[in-house]
């Protein structure tokens, strides 16, 4: 019916064309897929790199809570030693009580009085010198008479 050397010819074009048409897709399709394969790699350390960021973040905050801690406890320490200092210091005298007890010892002048062992030296001296007058006045005596 058909011409046989026309069917063959059309049928290699046809065929040929066909080949070029898969041969084309299946590039298309291998450069597609090497594409995603890209991605996925691309992906894939992309996810690792998050993972391994997301742990570093953790410890440093778990680092940063540390620290935290342990400066709140140092500032509650600080604290207490500062609340201890106040009540040690309320128990100091003021600058008004200090000046009410300056008046008094100017008024009083504690540096004249004697202590009890200088009036006791100064009695002896006394004692000690009224006898030696009084055994000078009992010697100039007992030679005057002789006379």
């Amino acid at each position: 019916m058909f011409p046989s050397g026309k069917k063959n010819t059309q049928d290699a074009s046809v065929s040929a064309s066909l080949s070029q048409a898969v041969a084309e897709a299946e590039r298309r399709l291998r450069t597609i897929e090497e594409r995603f394969s890209n991605l996925e790699r691309r992906s894939q350390v992309t996810e690792e790199n998050m993972l391994s960021s997301d742990r570093k973040i953790k410890s440093e905050i778990k680092l940063a809570g540390s620290d935290v801690s342990d400066i709140k406890a140092q500032i509650a320490e600080l604290t207490e030693k500062i609340k201890a200092v106040i009540r040690e210091l309320q128990g100091f005298a003021k600058v008004e009580d200090v000046e009410v007890i300056k008046k008094y010892l100017n008024l009083i002048e504690p540096l004249g009085f004697v202590t009890q062992n200088e009036v006791d030296r100064i009695v002896r001296q006394a004692v000690e010198e009224a006898l030696s007058q009084q055994n000078e006045q009992l010697s100039g005596q007992g030679t005057g008479k002789e006379e």
